[in-house]
């Protein structure tokens, strides 16, 4: 399976790393299809997605610049995957993702509850992340990303997840050190 070629599917994905700093993403069926490495000590909120079984680097993700808005993810040759750019934080703010293409899809939703969509430039949904129900998954702690049309890959798709994950522990620090 090609992670870097558009795909359409479902993912499932780790909303946390509850026993050290790997965790595995599958597909529906359980078919592994990627690890995420956490570098749990990085001011840059740095991570890799790995192939699994081998733990060969197909991307890493971080953090850039002040105020922790803006999210870079690239491949294993450092080429550029996509920029995501965070809206400021409020219900329903709108951030951009900017993929290598130069095709610019928007994300809605409430990152803090794991909820949100991804729409095209005619505001079409492409993609969906949800909190999966423990009825229907065998991963009752993750997430489910939805892609609905071939515009993001899976690693694409993973690292925009943890992206926004890296952006919610953010401000939550923020939060706790403003309040300490």
């Amino acid at each position: 399976m090609d992670v870097f070629a558009p795909y359409v599917g479902t993912l499932l994905l780790p909303d946390k790393a509850p026993f050290g700093s790997e965790s595995s993403v599958t597909l529906a069926d359980g078919r592994p299809v990627a690890v995420i490495r956490w570098h749990n000590w990085s001011m840059r909120a740095r991570y890799e997605i790995l192939a699994p079984g081998t733990g060969a680097p197909l991307a890493a993700g971080h953090r850039q610049g002040f105020g922790g808005r803006n999210y870079y993810l690239t491949d294993a040759q450092s080429r550029a995957l996509f920029h995501l750019k965070l809206g400021f934080w409020g219900p329903n703010r709108p951030s951009v993702l900017t993929l290598a293409s130069g095709r610019v899809l928007s994300t809605r939703g409430n990152w803090t509850s794991r909820r949100f969509s991804v729409t095209d430039e005619q505001q079409r949904e492409v993609a969906r992340l949800v909190n999966n129900s423990p009825i229907l998954s065998m991963r009752p702690d993750g997430l489910a990303f939805e892609l609905q049309s071939p515009v993001l890959s899976i690693v694409q798709a993973i690292g925009l997840a943890q992206s926004m994950r890296a952006a919610i522990e953010a401000n939550r620090s923020a939060s706790v050190a403003a309040s300490g």
